[in-house]
């Protein structure tokens, strides 16, 4: 029986989250794997029978090496996802996924190690970049937000799954097997299986479809999707011809590679450079807030601050399973109070608990006091709390948000890049922090947590229920300030008023005036130069 309307946005969203729940499990599970006696006298990182990590450096740099695999994967998704379509190309990913994890599982030594990783993150990345466009471009601009809510709640999912798998595993003779930590990341390539056999029976975005000349089969998708397969439907003919449109539309500025993106060279008013800027530092900074160090080093965290091994890893399950609960907050938060004021209050909450943590867990080891290191482990749950209901999904939300939708695949691949990059940076420097710093290492993510909100508050506009024209004019201002760009939003609006208005759900021509207008902007902005 063909699903239809709601029905597929549901089976949408749970194929969505059988990739991210790999890429969650896949980011959360060396955190049990680090602490494995085999693992670690394989690797050559410490002693094995005390746990005594030797070799910071080299435990960091197996974990770092894996971003990237997930840079190259995304910058490759991005540009193939254009090519061949979304669904080959996650199942392309997948299949670097499943390499990648094999070689893991059978790894002998950390150089087959390091191999294995990169492998497994150029799937994860590619997954990453193109599954959130994907089912962004078949749902409805009024699911979106919930689909991508869905996402971010089963990609903790995949990070709780492994802690309590590993969990589990630990109390097989004793956690000196080689089996700890070999399953676990056999494991993930369950979910992976899975994901290539749906995307096959799945709809192709029928964005990709119209602008490749597939123009019946996205018109029959949009059918589906909308109005129970009517493609006669109002709402149906209203988004095929916008499609066509843009399509047609940004034929006309061929200035859309990496080069371009990364640089806004030719790109105009439209300002490229500056949105692939916002899109990949906005993630970098998600990742330097602290929970790249939360997730893959929980357990290290609640030792510092004085519990033993098997209360440390019972923490950090129950830990990711507050996460997990929490990313339902996000719902209500991101569209009802916008993107900036969630941003900097979850910035000033994430600050709080780091300094406590950081406070807390100096004075319990110093004292030897237990409680004392409860209430530091407390302030972990804390910090996990407010980050899946504010800092969690605005960095995957963005991204979607601010590009045109030529390039919505590509622009999405450099937000993996800066979550590439941040992830990666504070995996190679968590350990040697922790050896070197002790608990003031969370001071470093507190003050980082605080320039987050500054570089909000300077630099990242609001997108939250602003339609494409608003997005459009909203960068074409040439100021970076978000002050001034705001003040020269509110002129062009006012310049343009019959152009920019309360655009209704699928109005026909929406993306000609919006391109039309970032013509006459650019032309006003040139005739003022040469004068």
């Amino acid at each position: 029986m063909p699903l239809y309307g709601q029905n597929m946005v549901y089976a949408i969203s749970l194929v969505a989250g059988l990739g991210i729940v790999f890429e969650g499990y896949d980011q959360g599970v060396m955190s049990g794997v680090n602490i494995s006696p085999s693992y670690i006298d394989l690797m050559q990182i410490g002693d094995g029978a005390t746990g005594t990590i030797t070799n910071p450096n080299k435990q960091g740099g197996l974990v770092a090496i894996y971003y990237l695999g997930t840079l190259l994967g995304a910058l490759m998704g991005g540009w193939v996802s254009d090519k061949i379509g979304r669904n080959k190309t996650i199942i392309f990913a997948s299949f670097w996924g499943l390499l990648g994890s094999s070689l893991q599982v059978a790894a002998q030594n950390s150089n087959w190690m390091l191999c294995a990783r990169i492998l497994a993150g150029v799937g994860t990345g590619g997954i990453s970049a193109v599954i959130p466009v994907w089912s962004s471009e078949l749902v409805a601009h009024d699911s979106r937000g919930a689909v991508i809510a869905f996402e971010m709640v089963v990609n903790y999912a995949g990070i709780s799954s492994a802690y309590w798998l590993e969990y589990v595993l630990a109390f097989i003779n004793g956690g000196n097997t080689s089996f700890r930590w070999r399953f676990p990341l056999g494991f993930q390539m369950i979910p992976l299986l899975v994901l290539m056999i749906m995307m096959l029976y799945m709809p192709e975005s029928p964005r990709f479809d119209i602008g490749n000349g597939n123009r019946e089969r996205g018109r029959k998708t949009l059918a589906i999707m909308r109005a129970a397969g009517d493609i006669d439907h109002p709402d149906v003919i209203a988004e095929y011809e916008e499609i066509i449109a843009a399509v047609e539309l940004e034929a006309e500025f061929p200035a859309r590679g990496f080069f371009n993106m990364v640089t806004g060279h030719k790109t105009g008013q439209l300002h490229l450079g500056r949105r692939t800027f916002l899109a990949a530092w906005l993630q970098i900074m998600q990742a330097w807030t602290g929970v790249t160090t939360v997730v893959v080093y929980a357990p290290t965290l609640f030792r510092i601050a004085g519990f033993g091994e098997h209360k440390a890893n019972l923490l950090t399950g129950c830990c990711n399973l507050v996460a997990m609960v929490s990313c339902v907050l996000a719902i209500f938060t991101i569209d009802r109070f916008g993107r900036r004021k969630v941003l900097m209050v979850g910035g000033a909450g994430q600050s709080l608990a780091m300094f406590l943590l950081g406070a807390l867990s100096k004075v319990g080891a110093d004292q030897r006091s237990a409680s004392i290191g409860a209430a530091a482990g407390s302030f972990v749950f804390v910090y996990n709390f407010v980050f899946a209901s504010t800092w969690l999904s605005v960095p995957w939300v963005y991204p979607t948000e601010i590009f045109p939708l030529a390039i919505r695949a590509k622009g999405n691949a450099f937000g993996i890049v800066g979550w590439s990059i941040g992830c990666g940076s504070v995996s190679l420097a968590a350990p040697n922090m922790f050896q070197g710093l002790g608990p003031s290492t969370f001071y470093i993510h507190a003050v980082f947590n605080l320039f987050a909100i500054l570089i909000v508050y300077c630099f990242y506009p609001e997108t939250s229920c602003r339609t494409l024209e608003e997005i459009d004019l909203l960068f074409a201002s040439n100021t970076l300030w978000v002050w001034d760009t705001e003040k020269r939003f509110q002129e062009l609006k006012l310049e343009h008023s019959d152009l920019v208005h309360g655009v209704d759900h699928h109005r026909g021509g929406k993306d000609n005036r919006a391109i039309e207008l970032v013509e006459d902007v650019s032309d006003e902005n040139t005739v003022q130069e040469s004068i």
